[in-house]
């Protein structure tokens, strides 16, 4: 696969994961630690850089629309190989850090 055929950035995929989990565009951002006008953006980014709706903004909220619930399957694959790969990553970590302690009898 060639890589420049990907059109979209992978944090805004992750803005929309998290958001379609979370429900609202407030709870994404207090989960990512931004700002909701931040994550609309990223969103609408989104959704021009792949040509499709992904929520149908409604005055209950948002609701994914079909495209929108086709794309969850993949972002959360998304989602679980970079788990993964930090997971990995932090496996070979090449300094070990951490307290030891060392029970020893009188004697010793």
């Amino acid at each position: 696969m060639d890589r420049r055929s990907i059109k979209f950035d992978w944090n805004r995929a992750r803005a929309f994961l998290v958001t379609a989990e979370e429900g609202s565009l407030s709870a994404a951002a207090r989960s990512l630690g931004m700002t909701q006008p931040t994550i609309g953006r990223q969103i609408s980014a989104l959704e021009k850089e792949l040509g499709v709706s992904l929520f149908e903004r409604t005055n209950s909220g948002l609701v994914l629309t079909q495209s929108g619930t086709d794309l969850m399957a993949q972002v959360k694959v998304m989602r679980d190989a970079a788990n993964n790969l930090s997971l990995m990553a932090s496996g070979h970590a090449e300094t070990v850090e951490g307290s030891v302690c060392i029970s020893a009898t009188e004697i010793i």
